[in-house]
């Protein structure tokens, strides 16, 4: 596949640097065990350094390197480690890079080790989603983002709707967006529903919202054997039409929009209704908005004619093949993965902890994490595509002429998966 051979042009324009690291003298022995993490904040980096390598280079005898980088170049840094021969041990990936990952050798299977742990049914079944390729592990859940549709219980009031009673088709969601969204002459002053991760400037959230209305109305985006893409179908049209219709819901005879975007998001200012979203909705109203917290709640039994689904990402731990320290690694992961560890960690940052046992604990600090946590049923995870910063981008393009009305809903899935297969060989 195309994709097999970019990360082997990786490998090939770093290698000269990985062996003048060699050269110098920059390698590791079999007594350090290197730790490659990605977009660990502050705080939990510091937990780890304090407390999780102390008490494990102490108990092992050895040294631990712990290595924080960035998504943007945390497969460029893999490369690079592997091609020198000092890959990390442990390293950390998420959502649909799995696959990448196991193309080319990146990552080891860990099914024996899970066959012997017994707290590994202690993580919630869809969060090993990410890490899990045609049925073989390869990593350990660290944390997990399920989405669900957090509402401004007052906005609903005050549009004449029960706020004891979400919406829960595709009609009764249209309708209430209709009668959320308010305007002041042609510029619109309330969302009905937040169009900030359905905007056509946003690539990467256009597609993952648009995934949850095509397995709801009973689709797929790709072939689990094949990996060829299957979203041009029926199930496809009809969960594009919806998000276009969504946002039409929300436009209505409005010409001037409100900022709606990362800076400034319009649930958190009151001004959006419906926001499709993540546990940074929680983090937020837990912190800087705690005194709004009541006026939030949520809701994710939303379903089309293939029932309710939402999507959820979940961040894992895994181990290098070309690891010499392979049983150190696991015990490693088995620490930092910890239900008490977990929830240090992870409690104030936004994110999840993906074990049950850790549910009395997020729910009695943080209350509206009880939403995600009974949504749990309902999730799946975001599926695995070659080439997907390529394949996104070709299906962003159609989307966005699609949403402005340059072409059809039938052209513009056609093409997206007329570019996508080509990319997909």
């Amino acid at each position: 596949m195309r994709q097999t051979g970019m990360i082997c042009k990786r490998i090939v324009a770093f290698v000269c640097f990985s062996l003048l690291l060699l050269a110098s003298g920059t390698a590791f022995a079999n007594e350090t065990l290197v730790v490659q993490l990605t977009g660990v904040d502050a705080r939990a980096l510091s937990y780890i350094r304090e407390n999780i390598v102390p008490s494990f280079e102490a108990k092992y005898g050895i040294t631990v390197e712990l290595e924080n980088v960035d998504w943007a170049n945390r497969l460029d840094r893999l490369v690079v480690r592997t091609a020198g021969g000092v890959p990390p041990d442990v390293f950390m990936s998420g959502a649909e890079h799995i696959l990448e990952l196991v193309q080319n050798n990146l990552i080891a299977p860990i099914d024996e080790e899970l066959a012997a742990w017994e707290e590994a049914d202690d993580f919630f079944p869809a969060t090993w989603g990410s890490s899990t390729f045609r049925g073989v592990h390869y990593g350990v859940p660290f944390y997990t983002a399920p989405r669900i549709w957090w509402y401004r219980i007052s906005l609903f009031e005050e549009a004449g709707l029960d706020a004891t009673q979400p919406p829960s088709t595709w009609d009764e969601l249209l309708n209430a967006v209709r009668r959320l969204s308010r305007y002041d002459g042609e510029t619109l002053v309330q969302f009905g529903y937040s169009l900030q991760r359905i905007n056509p400037g946003d690539q990467w959230s256009a597609i993952q919202d648009w995934v949850v209305y095509l397995w709801q109305a009973g689709g797929e985006l790709v072939s689990e054997e094949t990996l060829e893409p299957l979203f041009d179908s029926p199930a496809g049209r009809e969960a594009l039409r919806f998000v276009v219709d969504l946002r039409d819901a929300v436009v209505g005879p409005a010409t001037e929009l409100p900022f709606d975007d990362w800076g400034n998001l319009a649930f958190s200012r009151r001004a959006s209704a419906i926001y499709l979203a993540g546990p940074w909705v929680p983090s937020e109203f837990h912190g800087p908005l705690r005194s709004e917290m009541d006026d939030v709640a949520a809701f994710w039994q939303v379903a089309g004619a293939g029932g309710p689904a939402s999507v959820v990402f979940t961040d894992w731990l895994g181990i290098h093949p070309a690891s010499k320290n392979k049983e150190l690694a696991w015990r490693f992961i088995q620490e930092l993965t910890s239900a008490q560890a977990l929830v240090d960690m992870h409690m104030h940052n936004g994110t999840l902890s993906p074990r049950r046992s850790t549910v009395s604990d997020y729910v009695a600090e943080l209350p509206l994490t009880r939403y995600m946590y009974m949504s749990m049923d309902v999730m799946r995870p975001y599926p695995v595509y070659p080439n997907p910063d390529k394949v996104m981008k070709e299906w962003h393009d159609q989307y966005v002429k699609v949403m402005r009305g340059e072409i059809s809903v039938e052209e513009g899935l056609a093409e997206a998966a007329r570019l996508w297969a080509a990319l997909s060989q």
